[in-house]
């Protein structure tokens, strides 16, 4: 995959889990899609952004959920640059 084929998505949230991972899920800049990666504690800290295949991505659904998301990857994205770690 070269570059020009990836999507740019940003951090709106992180989960712990029950088995000691965590869930790190960023989002389009419109809120419309989803990208969830899940990782050790013990990995680096997730960055504000990262690009990713399309079709690892998923539809949000939800319009409320959708809306957060572009809100929050909006306030993400005024104050950091995207291999900052978050």
């Amino acid at each position: 995959m070269s570059d020009d084929d990836s999507v740019r998505v940003w951090f709106v949230g992180r989960e712990y889990t029950d088995k000691g991972m965590l869930t790190v899920r960023y989002a389009t800049p419109d809120g419309e899609a989803r990208f969830e990666k899940q990782q050790s504690l013990n990995a680096p800290d997730p960055t504000a952004a990262r690009d990713v295949d399309p079709a690892k991505l998923t539809p949000v659904e939800d319009a409320d959920r959708a809306e957060r998301y572009r809100r929050e990857v909006e306030r993400v994205r005024e104050s950091n640059a995207p291999d900052d770690p978050i």
